[in-house]
């Protein structure tokens, strides 16, 4: 990562976009503008930068998401994240990875330091447990999304991004299963952020569970550069 002309040269900058790429897996290039606050030209240069030292593979558009950015095995260690393993695009999970990093991105920039799903697991590995998740019947685990974190570190408040329609037993399942989170001391409250066709089922099953002092939903806010459909852009 030496040589060349400085424009080329990677700055202390391009690691720490670098490092959100690597957080988050699978991420669209609007997110990264999100998260560094930097016009087409910057963030297209930046990706330039990174993919030609080989810190990132750049992948084509899928219908209105993309180019998507994913950190390789070098760009992994180059940010000094080993302990994350490389992502692999699902076009099934596609629209909804994308959504959650642009998701973070915005609320990132707010000043809100954020937990990925992949920091989540890697920090549950290293201690041999679910210390952040939600515990189902049967030994199965439940990750949030997102886990925000307080201003020492510790994590806060579990958080959903929920897209599909589920079925009113797994909803009620879901919700039982956070709520004995909250108590246990794994989080200090969850936050459903919901598609408007999905969120009179996740508050119906919040109702249900008498969940309300602990778990809440709102509509999900993402940019409306990501074209989806399903949400209001942010203000």
């Amino acid at each position: 990562m030496t040589g060349g002309k400085r424009s080329d040269l990677i700055s202390e900058r391009d690691l720490e976009v670098l490092d959100f790429i690597a957080r988050f897996g699978v991420v669209p290039r609007y997110a990264v503008a999100t998260w560094a606050d930097t016009a087409r030209t910057v963030t297209e240069c930046r990706e330039r930068r990174l993919r030609n030292e080989s810190l990132i593979r750049v992948l084509r558009g899928y219908g209105q998401i993309g180019p998507i950015s994913v950190a390789t095995k070098l760009g992994l260690r180059a940010c000094a994240r080993r302990e994350l393993r490389p992502a692999r695009l699902s076009l099934a999970a596609l629209t909804h990875d994308t959504v959650v990093a642009e998701f973070a991105a915005a609320t990132e920039r707010e000043g809100r330091a954020l937990l990925s799903e992949r920091e989540i697991l890697a920090r549950e590995r290293a201690i041999g447990e679910p210390a952040l998740s939600a515990s189902l019947p049967n030994g199965r685990v439940h990750r949030a999304d997102l886990v925000e974190l307080g201003e020492g570190g510790e994590p806060r408040r579990a958080i959903e991004i929920e897209l599909s329609t589920k079925g009113a037993a797994r909803l009620d399942e879901l919700m039982r299963a956070w709520r004995r989170a909250v108590l246990d001391g794994r989080v200090a409250g969850v936050s459903y952020h919901c598609a408007p066709r999905t969120l009179p089922y996740v508050r119906r099953a919040i109702e249900r569970t008498k969940t309300e002092s602990l778990i809440s939903a709102q509509e999900l806010r993402v940019s409306s550069r990501s074209r989806l459909g399903f949400a209001a852009p942010l203000p």
